[in-house]
């Protein structure tokens, strides 16, 4: 199993980035399944890294996902 450390590589995260810019096109929408994904996003400050015309929609909620982890515990 891989530690969380290396998933997050600034210079790998760069390289997707510019991949994303590089290859996409067309307009995409990415669904964000569960609240902990939109979290992720926005806590490590990929929102402003992705391309306008890839956009990240909400799914469907669920409390769990969208209750803090002090909640939770």
């Amino acid at each position: 199993m891989k530690l969380v450390s290396e998933f997050r590589d600034p210079q790998l995260a760069a390289h997707l980035i510019k991949a994303m810019y590089r290859t996409s096109r067309r307009a995409v929408r990415l669904m964000e399944l569960c609240g902990t994904h939109t979290v992720a996003i926005s806590k490590n400050g990929l929102r402003p890294m992705i391309p306008s015309h890839i956009s990240l929609p909400p799914g469907p909620v669920r409390k769990v996902c969208v209750t803090s982890q002090r909640a939770v515990d």
